[in-house]
Formats: C-alpha cells, sequence, structure tokens
C-alpha cells in the first residue's frame, strides 16, 4: 500500500512491514486461543457408542426432521425438566413435547436400582425424573426412543445453574405469558404479560415457580424464549456478541459427540437458522395411554400434535 510508505526511509518501511506483520500473528493467535478456550469449554457424551444400535429406532429416510432431546439440569435446586424438540425438515413450525418428571416409565437395565421402592410409579416402573440421575444421559436417551419410536438425532443438556449467564449475554430473556406463574408457596411471580428478565431474575423465577398441570414447565418456556431472543438479536452476525454468547454457553452445556466441538456446533445452530422460532407448537405429553401415543405418532408422521399450542410462552 504506498500512501502508507510514501516518504519513509528503507529502515522504517522494513520497521512499519514487521510491526503490521506481527499485529496480524497476534490477532491470528488471540483468535485461536479465544477458539481453543471456547472449544474447551464443551463436555460431551456418546451416546451412539453407548447405547449402540441394538433395539434403537432407525431414522426413517421418509421423515428426515430433527428430533433433539433437551434436558435442563440444575443441580444445586434440585430440579430438572427434559422436552423433545421436532424440527421439521422444510423449516416449518417447530413442535416442542414436555416430559413431566412425574410420569411412569419401565424401569430400564440401564437405570440403577438402588433398592428403594418405586412408589407411586407403580411396579416395575419409575418416574420419568429418576432416570438421569440413576442412569445418565443415555439411559433418558433411551428410554425416550423406546416410548416414542423416534430415534433422536441430538442430545443436549443445560446446566441450569449457568443460564444467568446465558440471559445475561444476549441482554435478557424475554418472555410472553398469558396465564400468570405461581410460587410453590402460591404467591404470584409473574402476572400475565410481556417481561425481560435479567439472568438472575430468570434463574430466581424458575427454581421458585410451581409448574401449572397441562403446562410446560418454566425452564422449559425460558429455553425455548432463549432461542426466539438469539435469533431476533442476530447474535450469529455479531462477532462480539457471538463471542460472548458462545462462551455462557459453551460453560453450561453438554452435547453428544457429534457437537461436541464449537465449530459442529456453530455448524448445527446455522442449519437451524431458518426455523421459525417464533410459531412453536407446545405440547405436554400426558401420561402413558392413547394420548401419549397419539402425540408420537403425530410427530412420526409429521402430523399436527394434537392439544399443541403456538406460541414460546
Amino acid at each position: 500500500m504506498p500512501y502508507l510508505t510514501f516518504g519513509l526511509s528503507r529502515r522504517m518501511r522494513h520497521i512499519l512491514g514487521w510491526s503490521l506483520a506481527g499485529l496480524l500473528v497476534v490477532a491470528a493467535g488471540t483468535g485461536w486461543w479465544l477458539y481453543r478456550h471456547v472449544n474447551g469449554n464443551l463436555r460431551s457424551v456418546d451416546i451412539n457408542a453407548e447405547l449402540g444400535e441394538q433395539d434403537r429406532p432407525e431414522p426413517d429416510p421418509g421423515q428426515p426432521a430433527q428430533d433433539i432431546l433437551v434436558l435442563s439440569t440444575d443441580t444445586e435446586a434440585g430440579q430438572q425438566s427434559a422436552m423433545v424438540v421436532h424440527l421439521p425438515e422444510n423449516g416449518g413450525a417447530v413442535t416442542v413435547v414436555g416430559l413431566p418428571q412425574d410420569n411412569p416409565v419401565p424401569r430400564p437395565s440401564c437405570a440403577a436400582d438402588d433398592g428403594a421402592a418405586d412408589g407411586s410409579a407403580g411396579p416395575g416402573t419409575l418416574p420419568f425424573g429418576d432416570l438421569y440421575p440413576t442412569g445418565g444421559p443415555s439411559c433418558v436417551v433411551s428410554s425416550v426412543e423406546a416410548m416414542s419410536d423416534i430415534r433422536m438425532d441430538h442430545y443436549l443438556e443445560v446446566d441450569f445453574g449457568g443460564f444467568a449467564q446465558l440471559a445475561d449475554a444476549i441482554g435478557g430473556v424475554t418472555l410472553t405469558l398469558d396465564a400468570p406463574v405461581h410460587g410453590q408457596d402460591g404467591s404470584t411471580l409473574l402476572e400475565p404479560g410481556t417481561h425481560t428478565l435479567s439472568g438472575a431474575e430468570a434463574l430466581a423465577a424458575a427454581r421458585a415457580a410451581q409448574p401449572a398441570e397441562g403446562e410446560p414447565d418454566l425452564r422449559e418456556r425460558m429455553l425455548l424464549a432463549l432461542l426466539t431472543e438469539v435469533d431476533s438479536e442476530g447474535m450469529l452476525s455479531s462477532p462480539a456478541k457471538l463471542y460472548r454468547l458462545a462462551d455462557a454457553a459453551t460453560r453450561s452445556l453438554t452435547t453428544d459427540s457429534e457437537l461436541s466441538s464449537l465449530t459442529d456446533l456453530l455448524d448445527f445452530a446455522q442449519r437451524l437458522s431458518g426455523v421459525d422460532t417464533g410459531a412453536l407448537r407446545t405440547v405436554t405429553l400426558p401420561a402413558p395411554g392413547d394420548a401419549a401415543d397419539r402425540v408420537w405418532e403425530a410427530l412420526r408422521t409429521g402430523a399436527p400434535v394434537p392439544g399443541g399450542g403456538a406460541g414460546n410462552g
């Protein structure tokens, strides 16, 4: 670039050239360090290796949708929630099936029997919420696949203790509520309407909320709202915002082995960029029986899920 070196001595041009080269090396090195830093936050579990292929549903080439099991754990509060997120290939409405923690499921071999009575779940069964603490991620995936006859394409586990940092990284999480959210003591935590909550406010509300019968868990609502917020804020187009989001997200995430690197995770996010997160259909899975079977059949065939409502909150 002649206009930068015009009038400079040869020695000064050499100094300037090496200085610019040094800046480029530092910038490249910083970028590599940032990548390694964020990538190193990720934890993964090899679901396919742990489960193998025996007795697992075969992927349906005629219905090339994506089904993702999302598990939210909060070890500090001793709480968790789970949902299956169904992404149609054509970019249509996303369907979210909330999995109640007290629904009985057959006790799989992967769930350790600690000798305690199964209680209200019934003989030979245990509450769905006991699968993770007794058998881990693969056990949850195995049970969901068995009850749904749907192959889970991916597994994402969110440590809800880190949700506050994740929400703050995008400037808060916005929830639109049709009905009030009550606390376990009967108090009203959130009135109907639209709320933008800081990370600390969202975490406190989720921990104190009493799930309403037939309604998605507040954690599920917040995670879904977070998807909408990330999309609307254009996070993927802003390097600074993307780094803050990636750093917070990877600290809170455990993934399956196919999403175990930052590049895999970003590629996956890019593939989902065409999904209309504002047209979510949500349904809470009924207790085992005909109604639950119809929900899973709808997901397998691409039909509308019975009882599914639109919206993210």
